[in-house]
């Protein structure tokens, strides 16, 4: 090296020294990294999130340089705030650098930092607009969720529950060295394994951290008892979410036991702070455990030329899993169309929703139907569902309804309702237009045999939906651990209907917050009658347990027994709790509750 290179790289390096240094960054809050849904029903209001002087301790001396915020619909005079005081004027504001802010995640940067003194401390934003613009995800904390919808403010998650989500806001805090901190969190609060058979521990970690997290150590315990620790290799970085499994051998005996999830180490060091790093859940151990079901709405139509593709993806996902997944055709232009699903939009078709998540658009094969319930199978419901229906009068005008909700825990200030689907199959007289005639883009479930356009039996036809965003009051608000809720209805058939007999009604159960359907059940009408209404007409005992059976001795016809949840059991080895009792004498079915001490 000459003389002169020595002086140039002397040079660069003073220059270099010179730069200011660009102090690490990381996000801090309680929302996990799903896309915000609204809550509220408010075009103008203020929220925000409450940092706790406990958490302030950890970050003490470090900057919150911006306020990022997810909003659910486009906004206009966005303005981010801190605070120690709700009611009083804000320490930092910075308006968004556009009047009108979108959909999605936004962020702030302040032109003041506020630096953290280690005293609990509010971060948040106001916004107006046409549109209920408020954020949520899908996490919750008793911090997470303050609101003003123009009544002053309020703790939502003192009022509402669990059904308060976590407001879409983080702080950006800004500093050197920053603390090594993990959030995590599950999806549900309630877990169910079945007896006697291997079962999985699923939660998911949000990296707080301004490093990369290559090496997590997670920790299990059942009843207070010897902790078991795992280790998981990965790469997350700073603001990134990722879910994890843990594997469990089972449990033999059917009972209660809370299950303690914690963040033991990252990259071989503490996690800086616990609370948020640790969930404690209620593990049951049932005989069976509750369905989750898979619920495909699709918008089709016969002049469609793609279509042939739900349909075939319709066909293959009821004959594979007949008890995991529903799905529910709706015709849009032609006349098998019906107007009471006008609220579910579709672009372009064939196209699809899985469980109503509107914001997730999915094509209507099998295999993404197959994937989806091979997914939802290894996950718990919050509910279990069935339903009893049954024409009320010989000409098929009317259904009686008695739809059953069976919550594995309690819940207090839920938001959950009923919806109502009649669908119709073996619909003749139709035909579909078929691209895939001749086979020129390949196999088609047997459409590349059939001519264009093909003459073809309509199935899984909407032909009504009652309810489509739910029926208040249908499903209470507060109920207690593997109690049953109970709903009765009588529903019009509608004129359009071709054969009653080719007839399903499918009760779902909608999460009112979301829009989303978190489970259901289809019962098929005409051919499996069930009369639930007409009790004193078929004589039956007044069945009674006797040690671990059901004593159904003296009775000529067929008893079914099922769990609250709709899953068919044997008569023997039964647990204490709830069963459905279907017992069927010549054409008369009766259904009762009846509870095991």
């Amino acid at each position: 090296m000459n003389r002169k290179q020595l002086i140039a790289i002397v040079a660069l390096l003073a220059m270099m020294l010179c730069l200011p240094i660009k102090a690490a960054k990381t996000y801090w809050g309680y929302c996990n990294g799903v896309d915000p849904v609204a809550f509220g029903t408010k075009n103008t209001g203020k929220c925000a999130i409450y940092i706790p002087a406990d958490v302030a301790q950890v970050y003490k001396g470090f900057t919150v340089s911006a306020v990022k915020y997810g909003l659910a619909a486009q906004a206009t005079d966005v303005e981010v705030f801190i605070t120690k005081d709700l009611n009083a004027d804000p320490i930092v504001t910075k308006k968004a650098a556009v009047s009108n802010v979108y959909k999605g995640w936004n962020e702030v940067a302040l032109t003041t930092p506020y630096e953290i003194d280690g005293e609990g401390f509010y971060i948040g934003y106001s916004y107006s607009g046409e549109n209920v613009s408020m954020g949520v995800t899908s996490t919750f904390s008793e911090n997470a969720c303050w609101a003003d919808l123009g009544d002053g403010w309020k703790n939502y998650t003192t009022e509402m529950g669990e059904t308060a989500k976590a407001l879409a806001i983080q702080a950006r805090i800004t500093g050197d060295n920053l603390p090594l901190d993990l959030m995590l969190y599950t999806e549900q609060k309630d877990i169910a394994v079945q007896k006697g058979e291997p079962c999985k521990f699923d939660f998911s970690v949000k990296n707080l951290s301004a490093v990369v997290v290559r090496n997590l150590q997670v920790g299990y315990s059942i009843d207070g008892g010897e902790e078991t620790v795992c280790d998981f290799k990965t790469t997350m970085g700073s603001n990134i979410d990722k879910s994890f499994t843990i594997e469990h051998d089972g449990f033999n005996v059917v009972g209660n036991h809370t299950l303690k999830l914690r963040v033991v180490s990252i990259n071989g060091k503490d996690d800086a702070y616990a609370p948020n790093s640790e969930q404690t859940l209620a593990l049951s151990v049932k005989n069976s455990v509750p369905v989750q079901r898979l619920v495909v709405e699709e918008g089709t139509g016969t002049w469609c030329q793609f279509c042939p593709k739900g349909i075939v993806g319709f066909r293959k996902a009821s004959e594979a899993y007949p008890n995991h997944f529903i799905g529910i055709a709706i015709h849009r232009s032609d006349n098998l169309v019906t107007n009471t699903y006008d609220d579910l939009v579709f672009e372009s078709l064939p196209n699809s929703y899985f469980n109503r998540n509107t914001k997730s658009v999915i094509e209507p094969s099998f295999e993404s139907m197959e994937t989806a319930v091979k997914k939802l199978m290894e996950k718990t419901p919050v509910m279990g569902v069935d339903a009893n229906v049954k024409y009320t009068d010989s000409g098929k005008k009317k259904i009686s309804v008695e739809a059953l909700t069976t919550f594995l825990g309690a819940h207090k200030g839920m938001n959950y309702r009923l919806s109502l689907v009649l669908l119709e199959s073996g619909i003749t007289g139709y035909t579909q237009v078929n691209a895939f005639a001749g086979g020129k883009l390949g196999e088609m479930g047997g459409f590349e045999k059939l001519p264009n356009p093909a003459t073809i039996d309509m199935d899984h036809v909407a032909r009504m939906n009652y309810s489509y965003n739910g029926i208040e009051g249908s499903i209470p608000a507060d109920v207690e651990a593997d109690e049953t809720t109970r709903y009765t209805t009588t529903l019009d058939m509608p004129s359009t209907i071709q054969n009653p007999d080719n007839c399903d009604l499918v009760v779902l159960v909608l999460d009112a917050n979301t829009g989303k359907i978190e489970n259901g059940v289809k019962v098929a009408l005409g051919k499996h009658t069930t009369d639930i209404y007409d009790a004193e007409q078929l004589l039956i005992p007044d069945f009674s347990f006797q040690g671990d059976r059901l004593n159904v001795d003296g009775f000529s016809g067929s008893v079914r027994i099922f769990t609250p949840g709709g899953v068919e059991v044997a008569n023997s080895n039964l647990a204490p709790g709830m069963y459905i009792v279907k017992a069927t004498a010549g054409n008369q079915t009766v259904t009762r509750k009846l509870i095991k001490r």
